[in-house]
C-alpha cells in the first residue's frame, strides 16, 4: 500500500512530534541559554583565534538595510542562514550592541561552501577562500576567528549544520525568531526550501529578509513564496523583504 501512495506522489511517513522545550526564543535571558541547548562545551572555549588573522571578506554584509531591519524589529533572536566567514553576522552584532539591545545571532552554515565555490578552482575568492586541509574546508575557523577578533562571542552562536536541519532543531525546540536573514544557497529549489522552512520559525509580525535579489534563483524563488503566500516583497537597499503578519 505504501508503495502506490509513493508511486502517486503522496508521502504517508509519520511526522516527527514537534516537542517544546521549556525555552522560548522570546524569553531567553542570554545567549548561554541557546547556546547551552546546542553546544555542551563553548565552542569558543580554548579557540586560537591569533592563528587566524581577521578576514573579513564577504559580499554585501554592510548594507544599510541591517540597520533599518534590526531597530525596527528589536528582535531578541536573530537567525543568519550563511554566514561564511561571519561579516554581515558581525555587522548585525554591532548594531546590537550599539543599539543596546539583548539580542543574539544564530548562525547557521555548514561552512563547506556554495556550488559556485567548487566550479572555478582559479576562483581565489570563492575556491581559495575555501582553505582546503586534506580536502576539507577550513572557513568555520576563519569564522570564529573573525567572531573573537571583533569581541562578539557572546552574542554570535555557531551552528555548524545544513539549513534543513536546523530548520527542524529550532522548532522541535519551539524556538521563534524576530528576524531572520537567509543568504545560503543560490539555487532555486534551495532557496524555496529555506524560506518555506524558516517561514514557520519566524514569529508573528517578524521579518525575513536576504541577499542577492540579482540571482535568477534568489529572485525566482522569493517571488514564488512571496506569490503562494499571498505576501508582498518589498526592498530595503539592497536585499528583499518580506514581513510576516499577526494573527
Amino acid at each position: 500500500m505504501k508503495s502506490v501512495f509513493y508511486r502517486l506522489g503522496y508521502s504517508i511517513k509519520r511526522l516527527r512530534p514537534v516537542a517544546a522545550t521549556a525555552v522560548k526564543a522570546n524569553r531567553l535571558a542570554s545567549a548561554d541559554d541557546l547556546r547551552g541547548l546546542l553546544h555542551v562545551v563553548d565552542p569558543y572555549a580554548g579557540f586560537d583565534a591569533g592563528a587566524y588573522p581577521e578576514d573579513l571578506h564577504g559580499w554585501g554584509s554592510e548594507s544599510p538595510a541591517f540597520r533599518e531591519v534590526i531597530l525596527a524589529q528589536r528582535p531578541r533572536l536573530i537567525v543568519e542562514v550563511g554566514s561564511w566567514k561571519g561579516a554581515s553576522a558581525i555587522h548585525m552584532a554591532e548594531i546590537v550592541a550599539q543599539a543596546g539591545l539583548h539580542a543574539e545571532i544564530l548562525c547557521v552554515d555548514t561552512w563547506l561552501g556554495a556550488v559556485e565555490f567548487w566550479t572555478d578552482t582559479s576562483d581565489a575568492s570563492r575556491y581559495g577562500s575555501l582553505r582546503l586541509k586534506h580536502g576539507w574546508p577550513q572557513v568555520y575557523y576563519q569564522f570564529l576567528a573573525n567572531v573573537c577578533h571583533r569581541g562578539h562571542q557572546k552574542r554570535i552562536i555557531p551552528f555548524p549544520q545544513t539549513s534543513a536541519t536546523a530548520a527542524l532543531w529550532l522548532r522541535m525546540s519551539g524556538i521563534q525568531a524576530g528576524v531572520i536573514y537567509l543568504d545560503g544557497s543560490h539555487e532555486e529549489e534551495d532557496v524555496l526550501a529555506d524560506a518555506l522552512a524558516y517561514w514557520e520559525v519566524l514569529a508573528p509580525g517578524g521579518v525575513m529578509f536576504g541577499d542577492d535579489w540579482a540571482w535568477d534563483g534568489v529572485r525566482l524563488a522569493v517571488s514564488r513564496f512571496a506569490r503562494e503566500q499571498g505576501l508582498a516583497v518589498r526592498f530595503v537597499a539592497d536585499k528583499w523583504v518580506i514581513e510576516k503578519p499577526r494573527p
